[in-house]
């Protein structure tokens, strides 16, 4: 299912079967470039998106993190570039053959293991949209941040929908350092792969609970 969730902003939710989550992809279109923010289970995920695209207009994707649920859709269309966070090209290669193994019967069209061409280290800034490392849910988390939309991205970085009020965590002190800097960008919405849009009070939420791990 695709829907409109801000001003030429759309979300795509696809529901495996056999499995208990959902995950969500998106597209932003700009003036200046047909966004995709992760590629889903296969290259359905990104050609139910294009007929949404201004075909006069590049593609560009953003990985949110290397994990298989969001990057198997990659060659759904062509990409004049593909964005992730370090270290990203060296966990898809790690996991991808692995992954596809265990998960392949819930892949939506063909599957392809296709790195970034372009890896952040820093804040980076791609006409209004601005790309932050954000590592704890993984060490190659990425955030892509919409101000003029009041949107914020945060991949796995947001709680999985009824799994419990933190997500599954490499690092937590790396994780409460992308929390503060969430907070600090004081969005309206922030948007995860695996649960609904929430307001920039669910992040209050989140260090709360980060504050009570620390204290046990």
């Amino acid at each position: 299912m695709i829907r409109e969730i801000s001003t030429h902003v759309y979300e795509r939710r696809a529901h495996p079967e056999g499995v208990d989550w959902y995950i969500n992809t998106f597209l932003i279109c700009l003036d200046q470039a047909n966004v995709f923010i992760d590629s889903g289970l296969g290259t359905q995920a990104i050609e139910e998106f294009i007929p949404y695209c201004d075909p006069k207009n590049p593609n560009i994707l953003i990985y949110t993190h290397a994990h298989f649920d969001h990057v198997w859709g990659s060659k759904g269309t062509q990409f004049a570039k593909i964005i992730a966070c370090e270290p990203f090209n060296t966990l898809l290669q790690e996991d991808f053959d692995r992954s596809y193994a265990y998960f392949k019967e819930i892949k939506e069209g063909e599957v392809s293991c296709v790195y970034a061409d372009t890896l952040i280290e820093y804040k980076t800034q791609m006409g209004p949209l601005t790309f932050y490392p954000a590592s704890g849910h993984t060490k190659d988390g990425l955030m892509i941040h919409y101000p003029e939309e009041g949107l914020l991205f945060m991949g796995d970085n947001l709680p999985d929908h009824g799994k419990g009020k933190l997500p599954e965590l490499e690092d937590i002190e790396a994780y409460k350092k992308t929390i503060e800097l969430a907070i600090s960008l004081a969005s309206k919405t922030v948007i995860g792969s695996h649960c609904d849009e929430q307001s920039s009070k669910a992040l209050e939420s989140i260090m709360k609970s980060l504050t009570s791990l620390h204290s046990v």
